[in-house]
């Protein structure tokens, strides 16, 4: 029987903030979390969402910001933001799996579908709330639902784990 575990739901956002943060930094967009609530304007929002499932877990990753944050960190053309948000959901996506595998969880990603929308507003299923981050550029939203089975375990963060480029030989 497949359940929302609150604890693993917030330990797993807690990765996912982390794999969100370092996403962007690597683009020259600082973030920081932000008290403010989302999608109260009537600006055009992009957003990504990308699927996983693992071992005994499963869930969606959603990545949605305003057009002014994909502008600041596309290296390549303006036009191409809706093939941006996807990449950016993408690499989301990625870092947070990385971080899953440090802890013994190996996931399978579908591939990213985009989306616009005024006022895109997530509805989650229990208490874990979606994430909200501000920059100079504006905001970006993050959200990871997930549901695990009862004998899923989020093991302890292993200490050396290759990180984001490294190659691992099995």
């Amino acid at each position: 029987m497949w359940s929302q575990n609150e604890a693993i739901a917030t330990k797993i956002g807690t990765l996912g903030t982390s794999a969100c943060v370092d996403l962007f930094a690597a683009y020259g967009l600082e973030l920081s979390a932000s008290p403010a609530s989302w999608g109260h304007n009537d600006e055009r929002l992009l957003s990504g969402s990308i699927g996983f499932v693992g071992r005994r877990l499963r869930g969606t990753c959603l990545l949605a910001t305003e057009e002014k944050c994909l502008l600041e960190t596309n290296p390549g053309q303006a036009g191409a933001l809706r093939d941006w948000v996807g990449e950016l959901t993408n690499q989301f996506m990625g870092r947070l799996k990385t971080k899953l595998l440090s802890h013994g969880v190996e996931v399978f990603v579908t591939t990213p579908i985009v989306l616009s929308g005024v006022r895109i507003q997530p509805l989650p299923r229990g208490h874990v709330e979606p994430l909200v981050f501000s920059s100079r550029a504006g905001s970006v939203l993050t959200w990871i639902e997930l549901e695990t089975h009862p004998a899923f375990v989020l093991g302890s963060e292993h200490p050396g784990f290759n990180g984001e480029g490294d190659v691992i030989v099995f």
